[in-house]
């Protein structure tokens, strides 16, 4: 699904182009790793926009060029195509929970022959001209 984040006017000779990224990789103690979007736009305003599916993390941001930090965001997309902000520790907490494996419970196989009634089996064997002894039906 595309993921869209409006982005107003800003001035160009201060802040950078908009970037947006979402995380792809994130290994213990190292920064993660981003597939980037785009910006379409300018100066006077436009869109960031990426591809991402339903609990992706997502980043976007804008660089200031006097030091101020800029602007870094977090934020999980939603499955109506919304990004829900968050902070970098629930981020993180989210990427762990999303990478740990889902138990499924092991389910005993079932002869599909134990659900048929015994005298619907042995109806069968006699309408198919097969001799039916005690042997068989015990």
């Amino acid at each position: 699904m595309r993921i869209s984040i409006e982005i107003g006017a800003y001035n160009q000779r201060r802040y950078s182009r908009p970037w947006i990224g979402k995380i792809t990789s994130w290994p213990v103690g190292a920064r993660p790793e981003l597939a980037w979007g785009g910006y379409a736009g300018d100066d006077s305003g436009g869109e960031l926009e990426i591809e991402a599916q339903p609990d992706d993390i997502i980043r976007w941001g804008q660089k200031d060029g006097r030091g101020n930090g800029g602007s870094n965001e977090w934020g999980i997309a939603q499955a109506d195509g919304t990004v829900e902000a968050c902070d970098q520790p629930q981020a993180r907490a989210h990427w762990t929970k999303m990478q740990t494996p889902v138990a499924v419970p092991e389910q005993t196989p079932v002869d599909p022959i134990r659900l048929i009634p015994d005298d619907a089996l042995i109806a069968e064997i006699r309408r198919r001209g097969l001799t039916v002894t005690q042997e068989v039906i015990a």
